[in-house]
């Protein structure tokens, strides 16, 4: 059971170390920081609000919002404005004539009867005028019946007035105004509106005529019982005219544009005011949006998922690791969070310009260059929206990449500063120009972006030190600093082992001119050939170019030799660590000769009383072989370097031929199987070698008064080039004038890599 257990845990423990794994939890703990940090900007200030209440704040527009609830009422009331369509009834002002004319036809019939009655009063008896009298009741009610038949109803007194109290006269008068003040009113529209005010019309005319009241009440009855409207509301048209009305005022909304008042100090809060602060997502609802951060986290999602496609696909070799993981995304989230700090003091001084100048000098530029993008994208959410801002981050952020791309020393940085002020200060006018912004505002948006553009540079010289140290990147101005003779290890090197030193100058000359052919890192290359050989400091009298007498060699057997020459590898990269060269140093001097064989302790092992018995791998350097360019660079330059200085024939073709040779032993014994070279990179290493050997090896004139010297005789040469397998010999020359000249080469090198001309020389010399 403890054996499952344990088998488990550190299966567990493996998993955790893997880097894909690493790399995930680090990606996933980025995006859940960066949608915590671009929600909680995006998300604008909430207000605590109700209808009718007064306005404890002055609340503006953060972008152009349509008011819909009074933009809704504006068109219903522009609807309710329109009047009806009215349909006019034809038959209704005839209806009303005839029924007016038989009204008045009835009351002249049954006057006629009442004369007729009244022509048969002559010599009547009292009995007889009892029964005209019941007959002129029956005509009274049968004309109140048949008047209330047509809708007039009239009382009994009215009755008997139109019977017996009028005059033909003023019956007539009546008749003709009654007539001509309903075919007045009948001739013009009458509706359901105005009938009332029709029909008072007609019994104002009755009441100021001068008939009799009696017969001025029964118009004003008559009128008031027949009189109805002569048109109707077209119900259909209507309502189409009144939705053309609608919809035409819909059209004209009313806008609140950005940066105006929704709603001022001391306002009553309004229903239409209410629901614009809530589309804007203003008003506290006691409750998490989950949309919005729904939205929020969907956004980064996508930039997310770009910018590890573009990684994966571009710049897989510039993020090989956690590291440079952890160091991409703490850039990433120091934008954002800078961003959301500084959006309520002004979107025009979030330093977005950071991330670019950053991730290019730490980093890469092509990954600097899309990461600003979307990065700029990210800002803007918090922004709310901000035109300057997008426009700014872009091209400013994208420009502060390229300008400070290949910067290697402060002062540049400082220069770069400026220009990027000056960019964004001309993107700020530009956009001032078109939103016709005044000057006094384009004036002060262009020093608000280009203090932005300093303080965003300054920012980044002074973290740029932090950065590499904490996550040991190297950097052009890293490199600077370490290629300063200044520098304590150098110091060391100058002092201790000054053949080491100068010989290390001379591969640096050789390695930055190689690097410069192939476009690899020159700088790299030069300051990786500085620090190559610091592993000697710990036996520095164990290398020939450092001896000024014996060589202990002599003394020791080969094996003991070669463990001595091999372990400057090792002891160098234990050195550099402990005066914290960078790891990309370190890796030069553990590469920077492979797994090469240590071919004179070999031989001269071979050689030996065990020679059967000897294997070759026990003189080869430990490695690893070399990994990069640059590693590969030093390492031919190295060798170079050592053959052609202990060669005593330097002409151009002979140090070609060296060269050359050189170049393809390392190819053939495997060497640069590891480095990405290719052969075009390699004949181009060996033009730039022979470009720097001919300016230190270039003929000269000789002065008068060596012409007529004697010349020295050959044996006054001394090359002391005994191959010890490994070591940096010199080969010493005794001048005419007894001076001597001390030339650093790696013995073992030159001699197996310049076709063995140093070896034979050594054999001729013992």
């Amino acid at each position: 059971m403890k054996a499952v257990k344990g088998k488990s845990r550190r299966k567990a423990l493996s998993g955790l170390k893997n880097k894909a794994f690493q790399r995930f939890i680090i990606g996933l703990v980025t995006v859940a920081a960066a949608v915590i940090i671009v929600e909680n900007g995006a998300a604008p200030k909430k207000y605590r609000l109700e209808a009718g209440e007064s306005s404890k704040y002055d609340i503006t527009a953060p972008r152009d919002i349509v008011n819909v609830l009074l933009t809704e009422k504006l068109a219903e009331e522009a609807a309710a404005g329109v009047p009806p369509v009215m349909m006019r009834l034809d038959d209704v002002p005839i209806d009303i004539i005839n029924a007016v004319n038989e009204c008045l036809d009835l009351i002249g019939s049954t006057r006629q009867k009442m004369d007729g009655l009244y022509g048969r009063t002559n010599g009547m008896d009292g009995e007889n005028f009892a029964g005209i009298a019941e007959q002129e009741a029956e005509a009274v009610d049968y004309l109140m019946v048949r008047m209330n038949g047509l809708g007039i109803s009239i009382s009994a007194s009215h009755a008997e007035f139109l019977l017996k109290s009028a005059t033909d006269e003023e019956i007539s008068r009546f008749e003709t105004l009654l007539i001509s003040t309903v075919s007045e009113v009948m001739k013009s529209e009458v509706n359901a509106d105005n009938l009332s005010q029709k029909t008072e019309y007609i019994q104002n005319v009755f009441r100021i005529s001068d008939l009799p009241q009696e017969l001025r009440d029964i118009g004003a009855i008559t009128v008031n019982a027949l009189l109805r409207p002569n048109s109707v509301i077209d119900e259909e048209a209507t309502r189409a005219a009144r939705n053309e009305a609608y919809e035409a005022a819909l059209e004209n909304k009313q806008i609140i544009p950005e940066g105006a008042r929704i709603i001022s100090y001391g306002d009553i809060v309004t229903e239409d005011k209410l629901q614009v602060l809530r589309e804007l997502n203003l008003l506290e609802t006691g409750g998490f949006d989950y949309r919005f951060a729904a939205g929020i986290l969907a956004v980064v999602l996508a930039l997310s998922y770009l910018l590890i496609q573009y990684i994966r696909v571009f710049c897989s070799k510039v993020i090989p690791g956690t590291k440079e993981t952890i160091l991409l995304c703490v850039i990433i989230l120091l934008t954002l969070l800078s961003a959301w700090l500084l959006k309520p003091v002004s979107p025009l001084l979030i330093p977005v310009f950071i991330a670019p100048i950053l991730i290019t000098i730490l980093l890469d530029l092509r990954l600097a260059i899309i990461v600003n993008v979307l990065l700029s994208f990210a800002a803007w959410l918090i922004t709310n929206g901000d035109q300057q801002f997008i426009y700014i981050a872009i091209i400013g952020g994208t420009a502060s990449a390229f300008i400070v791309s290949g910067a290697n020393q402060r002062s540049r940085l400082s220069i770069s500063g400026v220009v990027i002020a000056l960019i964004n200060s001309l993107v700020v006018v530009c956009i001032g120009l078109m939103n016709k912004s005044d000057l006094r505002t384009i004036a002060y948006d262009s020093a608000m972006v280009s203090v932005n553009g300093l303080l965003s540079v300054i920012f980044t010289i002074g973290v740029l030190p932090i950065f590499e140290s904490i996550f040991n990147i190297i950097t052009p101005l890293k490199l600077l600093e370490l290629a300063n003779p200044n520098q304590p290890l150098m110091k060391r090197l100058l002092l201790e082992a000054p053949g080491t030193y100068h010989h290390s100058l001379m591969v640096g000359n050789l390695a930055e001119a190689a690097a410069e052919a192939i476009s690899a890192n020159a700088l790299l290359a030069r300051v990786g050939a500085y620090y190559h050989d610091v592993g000697k400091l710990k036996r520095p009298g164990f290398f020939k170019e450092n001896q000024l007498s014996e060589n202990p060699h002599e003394r020791m057997t080969p094996n003991l030799s070669t463990m001595v020459i091999t372990s400057h590898t090792t002891d160098g990269a234990e050195i550099a660590e402990k005066y914290k060269v960078p790891k990309a140093v370190r890796d030069i001097i553990s590469q920077h000769h492979g797994t090469t064989l240590v071919a004179y302790f070999y031989h001269k092992a071979k050689n030996g009383e065990q020679g059967d018995n000897i294997r070759e791998e026990d003189y080869r350097y430990p490695g690893p072989k070399p990994a990069t360019k640059e590693a590969a660079v030093v390492m031919l330059a190295d060798s170079v370097e050592a053959a052609v200085r202990s060669a005593v024939d330097k002409t151009e073709g002979k140090t070609e031929t060296i060269v050359r040779n050189i170049i393809k032993d390392k190819l053939d014994d495997g060497q640069l199987d590891l480095c990405d070279l290719t052969l075009k990179d390699l004949d181009l290493i060996a033009k730039s070698f022979m470009h720097i050997f001919s300016g230190y090896f270039h003929e000269r004139e000789e002065y008068p008064e060596v012409r007529v010297r004697k010349e020295p005789d050959k044996s006054e040469w001394d090359p002391v080039v005994q191959r010890i397998s490994g070591v940096k010999n010199t080969a010493v020359r005794t001048s005419g004038d007894g001076r001597t000249e001390q030339t650093g080469s790696d013995t073992h090198t030159a001699a197996e890599e310049a076709g063995g001309v140093a070896k034979q020389q050594a054999q001729e010399h013992r």
